[in-house]
């Protein structure tokens, strides 16, 4: 009798494990790094795929770099070389200058700009300056306290567009414009996504698709879209180079094939 419980036993730990790796499996992550992984999901149209490196920010922390009188702009590729980063997405929307951010954007002792957008709802928040700040936080704007309570905790704030509200309210209407997407996530563990679909898509369909994958999201930013959005992978052996295209009333063609010169880029440090 104890012979047949011990096989039920194990038997019933086999089929368990078994269901758990079918399940990670059917979410598509696998580990670039401890720490860092890899999603590949379906694009919302089109058969196109959407690649999401989930990166766990208390063992990897996040970096803005930025281009200055002394520093050019890069792609992201020259970006990841220059800095030693292993993965690397926009920052967000330049202003016709081809440098200036659009919304809020603190780098340090740099703050440029210092206006604080009504209109940009959503700011990612790293490089805490006391042991007890969560080492990345993605926030909503409307909420009480961000500009007296949070963002002087602070050394990076990133303010952009918001895609979707936490804890996971899809705040983008439907339009008939579509582009590819950069983004910035959230999940429920506090992991950052950097989010990337070449596949063009409009907001409203990219946010829900986003949130029916099993990734957890919670809150997500826009970052850019068109043929500026880019996005670049080279961790564990793995190379990703992605080129944003299409973009509705500006590059209406999937043709572009070359990283576009960033002014802002946020990267992870290569482990």
């Amino acid at each position: 009798m104890k012979s047949l419980q011990a096989v039920q036993t194990a038997l019933a730990l086999l089929l368990y494990a078994t269901a758990q790796l079918s399940a990670q499996d059917q979410a598509g992550w696998r580990q670039l790094a401890p720490g860092i992984e890899l999603g590949l999901f379906p694009a919302v149209s089109g058969g196109g795929q959407m690649q999401i490196v989930r990166v766990n920010v208390s063992r990897h922390p996040l970096r803005l770099c930025s281009a200055s009188a002394s520093q050019p702009k890069l792609t992201v590729e020259e970006w990841a070389a220059k800095q030693k980063l292993c993965v690397v997405i926009n920052a967000g929307m330049y202003d016709k200058d081809g440098s200036t951010h659009c919304g809020y954007l603190k780098n340090h002792e740099a703050i440029l700009p210092a206006v604080f957008r009504s209109d940009y709802s959503s700011i990612c928040v790293f490089s805490p300056l006391s042991k007890d700040a969560r080492p990345f936080r993605l926030l909503d704007t409307d909420d009480a306290g961000i500009e007296r309570n949070i963002l002087s905790q602070y050394a990076v704030a990133v303010q952009n567009l918001r895609l979707i509200k936490h804890p996971g309210e899809n705040r983008w209407k439907q339009q008939p414009k579509m582009w590819s997407e950069a983004a910035l996530g959230q999940d429920k563990d506090g992991h950052a996504l950097f989010i990337f679909c070449r596949t063009p898509a409009s907001m409203h369909d990219f946010n829900e698709h986003l949130l029916k994958l099993p990734i957890n999201l919670v809150s997500a930013q826009h970052l850019d879209g068109g043929p500026p959005a880019s996005f670049y992978v080279n961790c564990g052996g793995v190379v990703i180079r992605g080129m944003g295209g299409y973009e509705s009333g500006f590059n209406e063609t999937n043709a572009n094939r070359k990283f576009w010169l960033l002014p802002h880029v946020i990267g992870v440090q290569a482990p």
